[in-house]
C-alpha cells in the first residue's frame, strides 16, 4: 500500500485520462490535504480564538468540525471538476495543461481549481445546514458563502500568481540544466564521429572520388541538420527524421550493401512537437551495437504513428542486440539521458522501452502535440 500511495502521490498533480483503479487512493489524498490546511487554520486561528469570547464549548467543538467537513466538500469537489476536465478534454489539451510550462496553462488549471473550490463551498454549505440545521452560524445562505469566497479572490489570485511565477521560473532552470547537460553529452560524442568520417572521407578521395563526395554531401546535410537542432528547445518528428535519414545515409555510403533502412511515418505523426535529439541516440545505438559488430550488417527501420492522442516512435534493427560485444556499454548513457528529459518535460505520460528479439526495438512514447 504505502508503494501504490507513492506512486498515486506523484500522477495526483498531473493530468491524464487513462489512471486504473487508483481512484480511492486520490480520495486519501486529497482528504490529507484538507486535514492538512484545516490544521494550519487552525493554528493560525488559535490566537484570535483565546482572545476572543467564544459562547461555549460546544459552539469551538462544531465550528472544528464543520470547518473540517467543509474543506473535505472542497478537496474532493476540486478532485471531482478536475476528474471531469480530464474526461471532456483532449489529449493534445491536456499534454499542453500538464505539466504547466507557460502563462496560459496555469491560468487554465487556475480556474479549474477555482470551479472546485466554488463546487466544494456550495456543496460543503448545503452539509453543514444539513448537519447543524439549529445553527445559525451555518445555516446562512450558499449564496452567502459563495460571495464571502467571491470576496478573497483578489488575495488567491496574488497567491497563484507567486505560486505559478516560482514553479515556472524553477522549470525553465531545470530545462535550461537538461538541455546543457545534453548539449555537453552530444559535444563528447560529435568528435569521434566527425573524425571517424573525415578519415573515411581522406580514404576515398583518391580510390573512389564520387563516393568520397556523396559522403562528404551527406555528412553536410547531417552537420547542418544536427546544428539546427542543437539551437531549439522544440522541434518537429519530421526534423528528426530528416537528421536520422542524413546519419544513416552517411553511414550508408561507409557500410555500403551491409546497411539498410526505411522510414514509415505519416504527416500528422511528422507534424508532432517533441525534445531535440530524442531520435537521433535511438538510432545510433541501433547502428553501433546492432548492426555495426555484425558481419553481414542489416536493416534500421524507424516507424512513426499517432494513436488515442499519443505519438508512439520504434526503432527496429535486425543486428546482434543484447548479445553485441559492445551492448552494455555506451547504450546505457544515451538511453538514461533520454528517460531522464522525459521524465523531466512529461512525467510518467512518456516512456522508452527496449525489447530484444531477433534484434532491438526501442520504442518512444509521448503525448501528441502540434504546433497549431
Amino acid at each position: 500500500m504505502p508503494s501504490t500511495l507513492a506512486q498515486s502521490w506523484r500522477s495526483f498533480w498531473t493530468l491524464r485520462k487513462r489512471r486504473g483503479g487508483e481512484l480511492w487512493t486520490h480520495l486519501v489524498i486529497a482528504a490529507a490535504l484538507a486535514l492538512l490546511a484545516w490544521a494550519a487554520l487552525c493554528l493560525l486561528g488559535l490566537a484570535g480564538v483565546i482572545t476572543v469570547k467564544v459562547p461555549d464549548a460546544a459552539f469551538l467543538h462544531r465550528l472544528l468540525l464543520g470547518m473540517l467537513l467543509l474543506f473535505l466538500a472542497i478537496a474532493w469537489s476540486m478532485l471531482a471538476v478536475v476528474r471531469l476536465a480530464e474526461a471532456l478534454l483532449p489529449d493534445t489539451m491536456l499534454a499542453r495543461l500538464s505539466p504547466v510550462r507557460d502563462w496560459r496553462a496555469a491560468a487554465l488549471v487556475s480556474l479549474l481549481l477555482l470551479a472546485g473550490l466554488m463546487l466544494g463551498n456550495l456543496v460543503g454549505s448545503g452539509l453543514l445546514a444539513l448537519v447543524y440545521p439549529d445553527s445559525e452560524f451555518f445555516a446562512s445562505s450558499a449564496l452567502r458563502r459563495q460571495l464571502r469566497v467571491l470576496q478573497f479572490l483578489p488575495f488567491l489570485g496574488i497567491v497563484a500568481g507567486l505560486f505559478w511565477r516560482g514553479r515556472l521560473q524553477r522549470q525553465a532552470m531545470q530545462a535550461q540544466a537538461v538541455e546543457a547537460q545534453l548539449r555537453l553529452l552530444q559535444a563528447q560524442i560529435e568528435p569521434h564521429f566527425l573524425f571517424n568520417t573525415l578519415a573515411n572521407i581522406e580514404s576515398l578521395l583518391d580510390a573512389d572520388p564520387p563516393r568520397a563526395r556523396a559522403m562528404l554531401e551527406a555528412f553536410s546535410d547531417h552537420l547542418r541538420a544536427g546544428m539546427g537542432q542543437l539551437r531549439v528547445e522544440e522541434t518537429t518528428l519530421g526534423a528528426e527524421l530528416e537528421m536520422a535519414a542524413n546519419y544513416l545515409r552517411l553511414l550508408q555510403i561507409r557500410m555500403g550493401a551491409r546497411l539498410r533502412f526505411a522510414v514509415d511515418a505519416g504527416l500528422e505523426a511528422r507534424a508532432a512537437l517533441l525534445p531535440p535529439l530524442l531520435l537521433q541516440p535511438l538510432v545510433e545505438n541501433a547502428i553501433r551495437h546492432g548492426l555495426e559488430p555484425k558481419v553481414a550488417g542489416g536493416e534500421v527501420r524507424i516507424e512513426a504513428l499517432v494513436e488515442e492522442g499519443r505519438l508512439r516512435i520504434r526503432v527496429v534493427d535486425d543486428g546482434l542486440g543484447q548479445d553485441a560485444p559492445s551492448a552494455g556499454r555506451g547504450a546505457g548513457m544515451a538511453l538514461a539521458n533520454i528517460r531522464a528529459r522525459l521524465r523531466h518535460r512529461y512525467g510518467e505520460r512518456a516512456s522508452l522501452n527496449l525489447r530484444h528479439a531477433d534484434g532491438t526495438s526501442a520504442t518512444l512514447e509521448l503525448p501528441y502535440r502540434t504546433a497549431s
